[in-house]
């Protein structure tokens, strides 16, 4: 027989005054922490920025609310959040809509730090290249000092960048490319990453027939 499992709890949107939000479209856990993206939440009159929230584990059986991330140079229409990813203390937050100078749509991934139980921005990750439309941002993963963040358009095939911790910065170390990359594979849709390996999904690849993945 299946036996139904009963939610531990049901966390929701706060912010009845800003919404929509789409709280839940993304989250992660690790341990007694817990993030929740909410990529259509509005700041003010930014419509769309998007945020992240922090919960913890109470002991209680319940989590507390922590902290709400946002990106330092938060604008309309970035969609903070869309991805999160957490390791420890460190979490990662995707916004594959933020423009990167006269690049529309480039998109970046924003790296937060945790001390005691205060979260500050640690680094704002854009790969070399970055181009309109890129999406890079759609999809991000970390473990431990490294994180892999995709952009599922560069090049209109996709590719997914890796970043390396040192001290407090972050710095590109490799650029990921499958060796059969072809055009709308959408490579690094979905990323994920554990110690020294990394995988990326394409769901768009038609090896097996249109968009078979």
């Amino acid at each position: 027989s299946v036996r139904a499992e009963m939610p531990q709890e049901k966390i929701e949107n706060p912010d009845i005054g800003r919404l929509p939000g789409e709280m839940g479209r993304s989250i992660a856990v690790d341990g007694d922490t817990m993030i929740v993206g909410a990529p259509e939440t509005n700041l003010e009159a930014l419509s769309d920025a998007g945020v992240a929230r922090i919960y913890v584990r109470d002991g209680l059986g319940g989590w507390t609310f922590q902290a709400e991330l946002v990106a330092g140079d938060a604008a309309a229409g970035d969609e903070f959040g869309g991805a999160v990813a957490l390791s420890g203390d460190t979490a990662i937050v995707g916004a594959m809509y933020d423009d990167t100078g006269s690049n529309v749509d480039s998109g970046s991934a924003y790296v937060f730090a945790r001390s005691g139980a205060v979260w500050t921005q640690q680094a704002k990750l854009i790969p070399a290249g970055a181009a309109s439309s890129d999406w890079f941002g759609c999809s991000v993963s970390i473990s431990g000092d490294t994180a892999i963040v995709g952009a599922p358009m560069d090049d209109n095939r996709g590719a997914a960048f890796v970043f390396a911790r040192s001290g407090a910065n972050w710095i590109q170390q490799a650029q990921l490319v499958p060796s059969d990359g072809a055009m709308d594979d959408l490579f690094a849709a979905s990323v994920a990453i554990s110690g020294d390996t990394a995988i990326a999904g394409a769901s768009g690849d038609d090896d097996k027939g249109s968009s078979s993945g």
